[in-house]
């Protein structure tokens, strides 16, 4: 293999990141859909996309990442197996964010919020 440390290699970022999967988006994404649908708690939730996106960003940013570059063979495997990990840990942190979001919708504003306390500290809206 050629040693490419010189100005001559460029990384083809698009190409690298197109052949990227977050696994866990996937994830988060499917069990906010069962908890949203399934749960009575949570049938005056809005479900704008603002707030959808909220509920997934804060998820995802307490879950960690599972980056894929081909679904096939032992990697599928090893998926699966994640998946059953992490499942208890993601619908705890999904109902949590939904608990959290509902407080503090942010309905047309520009803002995104990072942390748990960037939604509490933020007066609730009406």
């Amino acid at each position: 293999m050629a040693n490419k440390k010189n100005n001559e290699f460029n990384l083809n970022k698009e190409k690298l990141q197109n052949n990227l999967h977050n696994y866990t988006e996937d994830f988060v994404l499917e069990k906010m859909e069962e908890i949203l649908k399934d749960k009575d708690d949570f049938d005056d939730f809005c479900t704008c996309d603002n707030c959808l996106l909220d509920i997934a960003s804060y998820t995802l940013n307490r879950i960690p990442a599972k980056y894929i570059a081909s679904p096939q063979g032992s990697l599928h495997a090893k998926l699966i197996e994640f998946e059953h990990q992490v499942n208890v840990d993601i619908v705890s942190v999904v109902t949590r964010a939904i608990r959290i979001i509902s407080k503090n919708p942010r309905h047309g504003e520009e803002e995104s919020f990072q942390s748990e306390e960037d939604y509490q500290n933020q007066p609730p809206k009406k």
